[in-house]
């Protein structure tokens, strides 16, 4: 992977995460999709590490 893909791939997964923080914040407590939501984050938190990296 050449720098250039690694860089657009880092700021689609920054933009999808802050994405996904924004979406959790919105759903309910009570909702099951918070959950889903929340592996999220984490996926796109370690997918932006390994890119860091």
């Amino acid at each position: 992977m050449n720098e250039l893909e690694r860089e657009t791939l880092l700021r689609l997964a920054k933009k999808a995460l802050k994405e996904l923080e924004e979406a959790y914040k919105r759903v309910p407590d009570t909702d099951n999709g918070k959950a889903y939501l929340f592996r999220g984050k984490e996926r796109v938190r370690l997918m932006i590490k390994i890119l860091e990296g």
